[in-house]
């Protein structure tokens, strides 16, 4: 949870799991780095990146 109480749920289709995934990894992969962006931030997309890859490989493993 956030550090201001606030935690949200929204509906994503498959669709937009894979786009937000691409646009995380697209994200990290021109990463500027420190001190244009912070650090923290980096490993919190890492942190997604992961998140999102494990819905799609879950939603791959499911569908059939």
């Amino acid at each position: 949870m956030e550090e201001n109480g606030f935690d949200y749920q929204i509906n994503l289709t498959i669709e937009d799991i894979r786009l937000i995934h691409h646009s995380v990894q697209e994200t990290l992969k021109f990463w500027p780095g420190s001190p244009a962006r912070n650090a923290d931030e980096q490993e919190h997309l890492w942190y997604l990146r992961d998140s999102f890859f494990r819905i799609m490989m879950d939603y791959n493993f499911n569908k059939n």
